[in-house]
């Protein structure tokens, strides 16, 4: 393998799209040379990702970035690598060899700090991409998984994103207390009876409890608990400790009852116990419920345990009926595609967006996939009604009990809060589209307390989410190229971003930094491009190894 000695890459100088490239075009930057502790890698493809384009946006502000001047030290992003072996430190020959193929587990983590790839580490907007100690020997071990030759660069590109899709359903819900951690109890002063079940017991006490504004009679029932179980008990009539677990009996109004849900740590559980809540909508962070984990539950009668162990699920309801608000955008076409490969599908998918020629696209694709399964495949646009109330009669038509699922993918706190409202019993929101911590959104408590309806959320996704994945996509159960939509070459990158701002193609991007001059093109009209790729694309829209192959041998240099 000849290795140059500069290379093209785009660099970040600072916050925004005018500090991304030099003059709108990627630097040259000298190729760098790995010591005997590292690897040169070759970048094959880079995928690109709306979280690219909240990087940018942000500079030296995005919390994941550890240069205080861009300007200065000009970071390389891009996340979603496949990656070659162009070189080997000698340090490294018995452990890899010159040509094998990896991707990339993008969170990186080093004694405790995330050194993300493309955000704190150089990523892989360029030709060429240095993997140092972190990538090497982090934390989980080695952040790089090898790949066969069988899946093309752009399929292996789309694994990360798949995987972040793949891992909002496999998402870890405790059904006990947290053992060690914190638990507050808030009362009003008046008696009230919990039950813990198994939600409390060896293996599984909080450390400590915290018993806030009691009666006698529950405060002693819980000193009692903090004995049996090592712990200690402190009763007082206020506390803005954080909880890891949070229990709310009594009556308190909803400016107070705010405050109290809002008092947790990463991962807690809020238990709302009483039969008051029915139809009280208040203000929950949704923000933190997609980035802290938090989690709400109801126990109307006072059965803590039952309410930690009810609807513990994060998975979409076999034989149900799910919809995907804002669902015909790139990862919105990788959720629903998950949806129809299941096992034990959906009975029903409907899909609702703002954007006919999304919709249409998505249903050209996938609507093969659901006829095969049986499986109720409908598209609903909302700005296609007279009025808002014509589109909330149209969904509930779909769902006149209410949706078993609702993954939303809109990324805006108002429309999370008015499609809870479609929620059936035993109903789960997966919030999949990230708001900033801190964004509230207006919730039926009463739907959480009395119908058992829940709300959960992730962000990113861990190596052993990312392995899964690529097991899934190497056994040709999931196929990610259903994503793709457009690829590209180097120089066409920042226009690429762009497409992912404005949602030009309905489905992801995909760069070969090696392609120079390749144009953004979108995968149905490779044949303009490369004659006879088109006639190598299945169902004359979705890129296979054979169209790729002979794409990258017209346009690579």
């Amino acid at each position: 393998m000849t290795i140059p000695t500069t290379m093209p890459a785009w660099r970040l100088f600072g916050a925004g799209m005018d500090k991304f490239g030099e003059q709108n075009k990627p630097s040259s930057v000298p190729v760098p040379q790995p010591n005997d502790d590292q690897l040169l890698m070759q970048v094959e493809a880079i995928g690109l990702c709306f979280s690219d384009v909240k990087l940018i946006k942000a500079g030296e502000q995005h919390p994941r970035v550890i240069v205080p001047n861009l300007a200065k030290q000009p970071l390389i992003p891009g996340h979603e690598a496949v990656l070659r072996v162009a070189k080997v430190g000698k340090n490294l020959r018995d452990t890899f060899a010159v040509g094998q193929r990896f991707i990339i587990q993008a969170d990186i983590y080093l004694h405790g700090k995330n050194l993300a790839y493309g955000y704190a580490i150089d990523g892989g907007m360029a030709q060429y991409s240095l993997m140092s100690g972190p990538i090497l020997h982090g934390d989980d071990g080695c952040y790089l998984l090898p790949i066969s030759e069988k899946l093309s660069a752009a399929e292996a590109a789309l694994i990360e994103p798949w995987t972040c899709v793949i891992a909002a359903y496999r998402i870890p819900l405790r059904s006990t207390l947290l053992n060690g951690g914190v638990l507050k109890v808030v009362g009003d002063g008046r008696p009230a009876q919990l039950k813990f079940g198994a939600a409390l017991a060896q293996g599984h006490a909080p450390a400590r409890i915290i018993g806030i504004n009691l009666h006698a009679s529950l405060a002693e029932e819980l000193q009692r608990l903090a004995r049996q179980h090592g712990g200690a008990f402190v009763a007082c009539t206020a506390s803005d400790e954080m909880a890891d677990d949070l229990i709310v009996t009594g009556q308190h109004d909803n400016a107070a009852l705010e405050q109290l849900v809002s008092r947790l740590n990463k991962g807690a559980v809020c238990c709302l116990v009483g039969e008051h809540y029915r139809d009280r909508r208040i203000t929950l962070d949704i923000g933190r419920i997609h980035y802290q984990a938090w989690r709400y539950v109801g126990a109307p009668d006072g059965d803590v345990g039952a309410a930690y162990a009810g609807n513990v699920r994060c998975t979409l309801q076999p034989g149900g009926t799910v919809w995907f608000p804002g669902g015909a955008g790139a990862m919105g076409q990788m959720h629903v595609q998950l949806a129809l490969e299941q096992e034990q599908p959906p009975r029903k998918v409907v899909v609702t967006d703002v954007d006919d020629t999304r919709l249409a696209k998505l249903a050209a694709r996938l609507q093969r996939k659901a006829a095969a399964k049986g499986i109720e495949f409908v598209t609903l646009n909302p700005k296609n009604c007279a009025t808002p109330a014509a589109f909330d009669e149209q969904l509930r038509a779909q769902a006149p009990t209410g949706f078993d699922d609702i993954v939303m993918l809109v990324p805006v706190p108002a429309v999370i809060g008015d499609g809870a409202r479609f929620l059936g019993k035993n109903g789960l929101m997966n919030i999949f589209a990230g708001v900033p911590a801190g964004s509230g959104a207006t919730i039926d408590v009463g739907g959480i307390v009395e119908r058992g309806q829940r709300y959960v959320g992730s962000s990113g996704s861990s190596i052993d989410d990312l392995k899964y994945t690529l097991a899934m996509t190497e056994a040709r159960t999931l196929e990610p190229a259903y994503a793709l939509a457009a690829v590209g070459g180097m120089n066409v990158l920042k226009e690429g971003i762009e497409g992912v701002m404005t949602a030009r193609y309905p489905g992801k991007t995909v760069i070969y930094p090696h392609a120079l001059d390749m144009p953004l093109t979108p995968v149905d009209e490779l044949e303009t491009i490369c004659a006879g790729a088109g006639t190598l694309l299945e169902h004359g829209e979705i890129l296979t190894k054979k169209a790729e192959d002979k794409l990258r041998a017209r346009w690579e240099r």
